[in-house]
């Protein structure tokens, strides 16, 4: 069994979404990630802190490194993930719920053309829900936080909490790089030059908004938690202070590059493995070589015609509207336009894994 897994080089087969792919995860697996989390943040935080001096090109290094560990190979398994989720449907609806995902894709890269500003936008918001959502999905089915399974109220303010962390706080210390960023991020999506000076003119704007969601998110919380919830609640605080200080006081750009491989995409890269039969059955046993092996035999194959795709795109002279994108743009682009039907695949698993259990 072993060595066919071994030999197997892709996986062809759809990840089911049967009873099995619904049972919360073991309490003891948050140990191991949060330590997992915190040997791997830890040197990338006084990194961070040296970057602060470096060029921009060099503070982009985990941007560029996710690429190709964790970042971009955590979508990589969304067609199995999608065609498990449909596969009890005719083969119609099959092939066009597949063919859907890159239609989405199209769509939005022409929205970038005529739209560049709305689309920044538009991207920023969805980062938020999607980052939110992942972090959400764990303190339900890893910590037991079913205070945010009871109260919708709470499950967004917990979406919102967790989301706007990384999008919206690196704005405050971080200003002038966040405002340089997204000021590129418009021009070199279609539009001409434009200076959003809201961005430093509001600073403050940055900091009392996390900080309000999360605030707000633990009172509510606070009351609404039933015997047996305090640690989640507890673990819950503990994740969201050490993300608060991550993004204060990293450079902006650090932070958010290894926020994107090293906490949001190894969630979701355990979540896919539970999910799966054969890469839950590797966790559960602890054959860790396995489970990297069963990884790469799930996104390999779907990374590497992204990273294609994406290489297509930087080899293009590309110009919208005469603005000539630089290796960055096409990057941030090319990232862009897969978080959209990225997010939609995992709307539809929070409705199969999050689905409330018959009383």
């Amino acid at each position: 069994m072993e060595a066919g897994a071994l030999m197997k080089v892709i996986e062809w087969n759809p990840i089911p979404f049967d009873p099995s792919a619904r049972k919360d995860l073991p309490l003891s697996y948050a140990n191991g990630l949060h330590g997992l989390t915190l040997f791997l943040l830890l040197p990338m935080a006084v990194l961070g802190y040296l970057s602060s001096d470096w060029p921009i090109a060099w503070q982009l290094i985990p941007l560029y490194l996710s690429l190709f560990v964790f970042g971009m190979p955590h979508g990589g398994a969304d067609h199995l993930l999608l065609w498990g989720m449909v596969k009890r449907s005719s083969f119609a609806f099959q092939v066009s719920t597949l063919l859907a995902y890159p239609i989405l894709s199209v769509i939005y890269l022409i929205f970038w053309n005529f739209f560049p500003l709305a689309s920044a936008v538009f991207f920023l918001g969805l980062t938020i829900f999607h980052w939110g959502q992942g972090d959400r999905f764990l303190s339900v089915k890893l910590h037991r936080a079913g205070y945010l399974v009871r109260s919708r109220g709470l499950t967004w303010l917990h979406i919102l909490a967790r989301g706007s962390l990384p999008i919206l706080l690196p704005g405050y210390l971080g200003n002038e790089t966040y405002r340089m960023f997204l000021e590129a991020m418009v021009s070199q999506g279609g539009g001409s030059p434009m200076e959003l000076e809201w961005i430093s003119q509001n600073q403050i704007f940055f900091l009392l908004v996390p900080l309000a969601l999360v605030v707000l998110q633990f009172f509510l919380s606070f009351f609404q938690i039933k015997e047996g919830e305090g640690r989640a609640l507890l673990t819950d605080f503990l994740e969201a202070s050490l993300l608060f200080a991550w993004f204060l006081f990293v450079p902006p750009l650090w932070a958010i590059g290894s926020y994107f491989a090293l906490w949001h995409s190894l969630r979701h890269g355990l979540r896919i493995l539970w999910t799966d039969e054969p890469g839950r059955q590797h966790l559960v046993q602890g054959r860790y070589l396995l489970v990297k092996a069963r990884w790469l035999q799930l996104t390999w194959l779907m990374t590497a015609l992204a990273l294609v795709g994406l290489w297509f795109i930087l080899s293009l002279p590309l110009s919208f509207r005469g603005i000539q994108l630089d290796w960055l743009g096409k990057a941030m682009l090319g990232i862009s336009i897969l978080t959209l039907p990225h997010t939609v695949v995992v709307c539809l698993m929070d409705r199969i894994q999050l689905a409330k259990k018959p009383a």
